[in-house]
């Protein structure tokens, strides 16, 4: 009779048990917002120091050719990752040779970056999470995937990334309609786009000796709304793309993929410059475009 009260007694504790809420697990916000406490002012430092070192350097433009080559060849998702990566960082060594405030410039880059790295490493670490049978290529990502997360966020509580919620292919598209451009049939377009402004510095100097009062705080908006508009139309192509492909054959690879485009596209939306150059300043971008070398 005794046994059966003890029992009796801990059947109610645990009924109990369930009925108390259980704290929620962070959002993908803040884990987001811990990558950015813990790495945003060692990364700025570092890719200051890199970018100054880069801008001594001579040109690399010699090595646009074989890039676009690699892109025409390789798939539409690496062309436009590659052509992604390279229109930022010639926006970005340009704009840090001749930004008043070079330091914000990088750490707003860097800190966009750190945000959309946190929801593609977490998306990735879900996907391989579902498997149960992995292989030994999977097992060893799965390993860089846990080291990478416990580096980025300090701590990692078992499954609690689990439970983060994350974009899905039912959930609404960014609107890019304020920085849209059209593609051509040519997969390395935005690659050359990256290679004229990569030849702008120079263009700049040259005017700047002709004027010593001519600006370029419009110039370097023009900039970066160039370069967003073509990020995001790479960005939109792949992320339909794959929607569509989720759409009439869902997989967990297929979403995986389409979470990585969509953090992506947030990235480059949050990247469009508050404020536009002059008609001036859109005329001098423009006659470089025109200049453009084809590759």
């Amino acid at each position: 009779m005794k046994s059966c009260a003890v029992l009796l007694i801990l059947l109610t504790f645990l009924t109990g048990c369930r009925d108390i809420p259980q704290p929620a697990g962070k959002t993908l916000a803040e884990w987001q917002n811990a990558a950015l406490s813990r790495h945003l002012a060692g990364e700025t430092a570092t890719a200051l120091t890199a970018a100054a070192k880069q801008t001594k350097e001579n040109s690399r433009h010699h090595e646009y050719p074989d890039l676009a080559r690699f892109i025409r060849e390789t798939t539409p998702e690496k062309g436009s990752e590659l052509s992604r990566e390279m229109l930022w960082k010639s926006f970005e060594l340009c704009n840090v040779q001749f930004s008043g405030d070079p330091e914000t410039m990088i750490r707003e880059m860097r800190a966009g970056e750190l945000r959309s790295h946190a929801a593609i490493l977490i998306a990735e670490k879900q996907f391989l999470d579902q498997i149960v049978w992995k292989s030994p290529a999977e097992e060893e990502r799965n390993r860089e995937l846990h080291s990478e997360l416990s580096r980025l966020f300090g701590s990692l509580p078992f499954g609690e990334l689990a439970n983060i919620k994350l974009a899905t292919p039912e959930t609404p598209l960014p609107d890019i309609s304020s920085a849209s451009q059209t593609l051509t049939q040519d997969p390395a377009e935005a690659l050359q786009i990256a290679g004229v402004i990569s030849l702008m510095p120079d263009e700049i100097r040259r005017q700047q000796i002709a004027d010593p009062q001519f600006k370029v705080d419009g110039i370097l908006n023009e900039i970066q709304f160039l370069a967003a508009s073509y990020a995001l139309q790479l960005d939109r192509t792949c992320l339909l793309k794959i929607r569509n492909e989720y759409k009439n054959s869902p997989s967990e690879e297929k979403l995986l993929q389409y979470r990585k485009w969509y953090y992506r596209t947030l990235l480059d939306i949050s990247r469009i410059p508050a404020k536009r150059g002059t008609k001036e300043d859109q005329q001098f971008i423009n006659s470089m475009l025109l200049l453009q070398e084809s590759f």
